[in-house]
């Protein structure tokens, strides 16, 4: 099979594991499991593997997900001669074949090898319809059957055509048809040759009517309901769950068949002192010293000798640094192993079920401050230097001119972005493997990268003022009563939407909008991080608008300079100005004032065409907007500009 080229980011992403990745060699594969990562074909070559220099570390989210680390996806490195004895050659991602049923463009049989997931290469089509070898070339099966569970196998043919969940033939008989007079689904036709029962397939991707089942469950076979098996096919063959939800078929290619479980982090350092939290990056970062603190640790060795040992055998790494911080740094760092909440700011009034607020709060209040670090400059502004029109609004404003972001996957959903909520961190984590790790081993795919931002936060007694208005909490009212419905249609947990978010989710995406234009970035390269909290004892309006693409982009300042007295005053007077018309009005802004857009109209006043951006910019996949709160002449926050 021949090697692709994949970015590491979009394995913490669309192409994690368990998601169809459709290979430009016309094969659809999924992505394994991490059991099958940093492995070599040949079990032999695996002593060549240094899975250290893949690395990362981030104490917080470390804390929050309950590992030990994170790991970059290696980096393919093609074996030269003269590269010889070096580690992590020819290390590849891991996929499976999928779907495994295959149809054959002359003869339209169907067919499956007994390993279709491991199978290398599909050879051509080996029945006999007319009495010799067809010899025609097999092409995957556009169908695959999954669950809101987030389970997913092979379509069920010989089941369906027979309509009985276990069937006498075998299925090896069967043949795909197309019926050009039917449109559709209508006009795929499926006959079992052994027994000459046929059956189309119609409406097997379709919910039963109260929207509780689905066709496929409820009609595969008169008073018996198909549920789902609880394949785990990433994992490979006979991986199975308890399941008891219904199933429902896809094309392959669907967009809702994988949505990435994604948790970020903006990295702090694990202590203010700056000596101390560069000791702690030396220790940790350095995997012989980490090992060797790891495996004294096992021995319960006390810190004090553990110090001593680590002085006498890594002198030359730690020579610039006293024995006194050395040893505050070994009580810091071994302490973090345990979650003690450090990772967050959880205060009176927060939702205990709600684990981002805190997590963000720690990050909010640093970014209010003028603290520095190496992996997080911040430049905080003096909000009186910029125009009224602007600082009337605004109370806070920092350049943001470093920071680090850490990307973690740790699960994923089907059919839906807010699928398996009911599941915690820890539940969602098992997805991904098959065997649970030593804790101290226990790892998750994540990247780092660096990027620059631009901080704002909104006057808090103006927002506050504003969110309480009757006329804000009726207009915001249709948003929640249509989430409410969604939530309940898909029996999720309920989420309060605040006006505050509203606008502050926004005004982000109208100010991104703008800035793309004006700093010259592309259109997926800016991201928002929302800090919204309307909790009295500790309340957030912030936005953080940064880049953090991984690559020179994103660095070069280009977006600081975005936020210098006199350009980022004329951006978001730009911003507000092009909010006020959309090329869709009157319908988009009438429609916002009626009822309500887009998925299950969670949108009020917001379409393509003044408010959504590219969906790897938004952390609501371009849902919960409305352009209302901004600059309705009633009761928008910014009616008066």
């Amino acid at each position: 099979m021949s090697i692709l080229r994949i970015r590491r980011s979009q394995l913490i992403s669309k192409h994690g594991v368990g998601s169809i990745y459709p290979g430009t060699d016309g094969v659809s594969r999924i992505t394994a499991g991490l059991d099958y990562w940093f492995k070599h074909e040949n079990p032999e070559d695996d002593k060549n593997i240094r899975q250290d220099d893949f690395k990362i570390k981030e104490w917080r989210l470390q804390l929050r997900l309950g590992v030990s680390h994170f790991k970059t996806p290696p980096d393919y490195r093609k074996f030269e001669y003269f590269l010889q004895g070096q580690k992590n050659l020819g290390l590849k991602i891991p996929f499976l074949r999928f779907p495994t049923w295959h149809r054959c463009v002359k003869c339209n049989m169907l067919s499956r090898p007994s390993n279709g997931l491991t199978v290398k290469k599909m050879y051509t089509c080996q029945k006999k319809p007319k009495g010799k070898i067809c010899d025609g070339t097999l092409v995957q099966v556009p169908f695959v059957i999954f669950c809101q569970a987030g389970h997913i196998e092979d379509f069920p043919w010989n089941e369906w055509v027979h309509q009985n969940h276990k069937p006498g033939c075998d299925g090896k008989s069967l043949k795909y048809e197309y019926q050009s007079h039917k449109s559709g689904l209508d006009g795929v036709i499926i006959t079992c040759l052994s027994c000459m029962k046929k059956r189309n397939l119609k409406n097997i991707t379709s919910s039963s009517k109260n929207n509780t089942s689905t066709i496929l469950t409820d009609t595969l076979q008169k008073d018996f309901r198909f549920k789902c098996r609880g394949a785990k096919t990433w994992l490979g063959e006979g991986k199975y769950d308890d399941c008891n939800h219904p199933v429902r078929a896809s094309l392959r290619s669907a967009s809702n068949l994988y949505y990435s479980k994604v948790l970020s982090s903006i990295y702090l350092p694990s202590v203010e002192n700056d000596i101390l939290a560069e000791i702690i990056q030396a220790l940790s970062e350095n995997s012989e010293i980490e090992t060797y603190i790891s495996t004294a640790k096992d021995f319960n060795s006390s810190n004090e000798v553990i110090l001593e040992k680590i002085i006498s055998k890594y002198s030359y790494e730690l020579k610039n640094y006293s024995k006194e911080n050395i040893l505050k740094a070994l009580d810091l760092l071994l302490e973090k192993e345990h979650d003690d909440g450090s990772h967050s700011e959880l205060i009176e009034g927060d939702d205990p079920y709600d684990k981002e607020v805190p997590f963000r709060r720690l990050e909010y209040n640093r970014l209010l401050s003028s603290d520095s670090s190496e992996e997080l400059i911040i430049d905080k502004k003096d909000i009186n230097d910029y125009e009224q029109k602007f600082s009337n609004f605004f109370s806070s404003i920092s350049l943001i001119k470093k920071l680090r972001e850490t990307r973690v996957l740790y699960g994923f959903s089907r059919l839906f972005p807010d699928a398996n909520k009911d599941k915690d961190i820890f539940s969602m984590r098992k997805m991904l493997r098959s065997k649970i790790l030593n804790p101290g081993n226990d790892w998750l795919p994540a990247v780092k990268v660096y990027g620059e931002g631009i901080f704002l936060e909104i006057d808090d007694k103006k927002i506050s003022e504003w969110e309480n208005k009757p006329e804000v909490i009726n207009h915001i009212k249709k948003i929640q009563d249509n989430l409410d419905a969604l939530t309940e249609k898909r029996k999720l947990k309920n989420r309060i939407v605040s006006p505050r978010f509203i606008l502050l989710h926004t005004l982000s995406h109208i100010l991104i909008d703008k800035l793309i234009y004006e700093s010259g970035y592309h259109s997926a390269s800016l991201r928002e991080r929302i800090y919204c909290s309307d909790n009295i004892n500790g309340k957030m309006s912030g936005i953080l608008i940064y880049t953090a693409d991984g690559d020179s982009e994103g660095t070069m300042g280009g977006l600081v300079r975005m936020g210098d007295h006199g350009t980022i005053e004329t951006v978001f007077l730009n911003a507000i100005e092009n909010a006020k018309w959309c090329s869709a009005d009157p319908v988009c802004s009438e429609i916002g004032k009626r009822d309500g857009q887009g998925l299950e109209k969670i949108n009020l006043a917001a379409c393509h065409n003044c408010c959504l951006l590219a969906e790897t910019s938004c952390e609501e996949f371009n849902r919960l907007l409305d352009r209302g709160v901004l600059i309705d002449k009633e009761f928008g926050f910014f009616n008066k500009l």
